[in-house]
């Protein structure tokens, strides 16, 4: 193949990494595509100075015209790497060699918008970042390359995220230009799972179960977002940071504040006691303010969110 054209549809700081990596394989940057919306200065201003041209999708990639100025690139490959929509089949169409993608969960078993999330919560040893031809189906197409990010030592969501980074440009690199050289890919292997974006449920912390999994939802949520819990069902506390705190004292309900210290407060969980060590909490409209305090109940708020 003469030099190949690729189009990079994202334009994080890790896609002009990943653009620097192609171009110095010998591939020819035909565009940066940001995803929908006005392009940001400091797109702009990397753009320029790696001498990147931008194309702007405005409001969809899937819109006729942005689908007639992609195929106008001539493009061998798309790459894709930070476009939420769901293509169509005429944007997949527009490049010779189809779209790729970059995963951040196993294909079938962990497809969705939150499989890192779902991979968190459920206490997996790794995450699988998979490379993929896209199709018209979410998160499906045969399968150009893994790899393996463990999360086995209780990392907390932005160090996963972290580490999901690191190196990932160098992993897609290498899978592009295996595509590029010919590779077709494979099926993916076992059942098909799917994790959805989070709904307000998602974040709520059950206090009959097993510390680890109350722990685990934590981790898989801050520092982005907090896991919530409500005093007496009103007034919402949201968790930030917990760890085990040991055993579980007889004859206390789940939930139950059992001390109150410097470093924390102990709260009786389904198998032990959870110490949260970092918490907010915000008087719920309409309710009256209060504080957490040893012999609170924490629990599900019934109707909130």
């Amino acid at each position: 193949m003469s030099r190949p054209r690729i189009a990079i549809l994202g334009a994080s700081v890790a896609c002009f990494e990943l653009a620097e990596r192609l171009l110095s394989a010998g591939a020819d940057i035909g565009a940066m595509v940001p995803p929908r919306g006005p392009i940001g200065s400091g797109i702009q201003r990397r753009s320029a100075s790696a001498g990147l041209p931008l194309l702007e999708v405005g409001g969809s990639i899937n819109d006729a015209e942005t689908i007639r100025r992609l195929a106008a690139l001539g493009c061998d490959l798309f790459v894709n790497w930070g476009h939420g929509e769901r293509f169509v089949a005429a944007v997949l169409a527009a490049a010779r060699l189809g779209v790729l993608n970059l995963h951040p969960g196993a294909i079938p078993g962990a497809r969705g918008l939150e499989p890192v999330f779902g991979a968190m919560v459920e206490g997996w040893p790794t995450i699988t970042q998979t490379v993929h031809r896209m199709s018209v189906r979410l998160d499906d197409g045969p399968i150009i390359a893994t790899r393996a990010v463990p999360i086995d030592d209780d990392p907390y969501r932005d160090a996963v995220e972290e580490r999901l980074r690191d190196g990932a440009a160098a992993f897609y690199a290498s899978a592009i230009l295996s595509v590029l050289a010919g590779e077709a890919g494979k099926p993916g292997d076992g059942p098909s799972r799917y994790f959805p974006a989070l709904t307000p449920a998602d974040h709520v912390l059950d206090w009959a179960l097993p510390a680890e999994a109350i722990l685990r939802r934590v981790r898989a949520l801050s520092p982005f977002l907090p896991a919530r819990s409500w005093i007496d069902g009103g007034v919402p506390v949201l968790v930030w940071r917990a760890e085990r705190a040991g055993p579980r004292p007889s004859g206390l309900p789940p939930g139950q504040v059992v001390g109150l210290s410097e470093r924390g407060a102990d709260v009786v969980a389904g198998d032990g006691l959870v110490r949260l060590t970092k918490v907010e909490i915000a008087p719920d409209e309409g309710a009256p303010s209060r504080v957490l305090q040893a012999g609170c109940v924490l629990g599900s708020s019934r109707g909130r969110s």
